[in-house]
């Protein structure tokens, strides 16, 4: 007989152990200017909005015709990484909406050419989309790189807005006793109640935020399935960490009222 278990909210103030989030102000709350988000050194018409948001407070607004938004971050070479982030554009007349635009860079800063991503990582295919929609994409970072540089782009006669980005290593594996098909997280989005089922024999549960802060956290023993309360979350994209048998299994939801 399935079980289901409710666990008391536990708040932790620790750093991601693992994958941590490497963007900084990945949702754009904080900002020095109206027209500058802190940690983003390439934000080219750039504007805060409070009115078209994915999640938290604000977005980043940028009208085109070319304009850039971007920063580096440190990785390791030969470890396996995430990109994704919300956006959605306003086209009008020939307008291309947005895209990316990025690269692996070596210790002194200069372009790393990749066969394996060069064609993921500047694509001829333009991001388009008049409701929120999630882009992603999975990378391993070549040999010699020092660091990722994260660019996207608005082009001219478009509107594009952007939210919650996540650049961090991509720890998602399975093993026999845990397919990541097997494992059921609904309903998502969620306002209420999370529910993650097929869970038995697992170590432990983590939830944490784009900034990489343990929010949640259980350990079960048996169950087959867990209920989560997340009423009490702030809106926004959250992701998921199942630990079992020495593997972690990631997956994401988003809290909506």
């Amino acid at each position: 007989m399935k079980r289901v278990v409710f666990f008391v909210l536990n708040i932790h103030l620790s750093i991601l152990l693992f994958s941590q989030n490497l963007v900084v102000n990945p949702g754009f709350e904080k900002w020095e200017k109206s027209n500058k988000p802190s940690g983003w050194v390439m934000a080219q018409n750039c504007l805060k909005d409070s009115l078209n948001i994915m999640s938290g407070s604000y977005s980043c607004k940028q009208e085109g015709g070319t304009k850039y938004l971007g920063q580096s971050l440190l990785i390791i070479p030969g470890k396996q990484f995430r990109l994704s982030f919300f956006y959605k554009t306003i086209i009008t007349g020939t307008g291309n909406g947005c895209r990316i635009w990025c690269y692996w860079k070596d210790s002194e800063g200069k372009d790393l050419s990749d066969p394996a991503t060069d064609d993921k990582l500047r694509p001829s295919k333009y991001l388009k989309s008049e409701s929120w929609k999630q882009f992603s994409l999975d990378l391993i970072a070549p040999a010699g790189a020092s660091s990722f540089y994260l660019e996207v782009r608005t082009y001219q006669n478009s509107v594009a807005y952007f939210d919650d980005f996540i650049f961090d290593e991509n720890v998602t594996t399975s093993s026999p006793e845990y397919e990541l098909s097997d494992i059921r997280i609904y309903p998502n989005p969620v306002s209420d109640y999370l529910t993650i089922m097929n869970i038995s024999n697992i170590k432990r549960i983590d939830l944490k935020n784009l900034a990489g802060i343990t929010i949640w956290s259980a350990a079960p023993s048996c169950e087959e399935s867990v209920t989560i309360p997340v009423s009490g979350f702030p809106n926004g994209v959250y992701l998921i960490r199942i630990y079992a048998s020495g593997k972690i299994i990631t997956r994401k939801f988003i809290k909506n009222n």
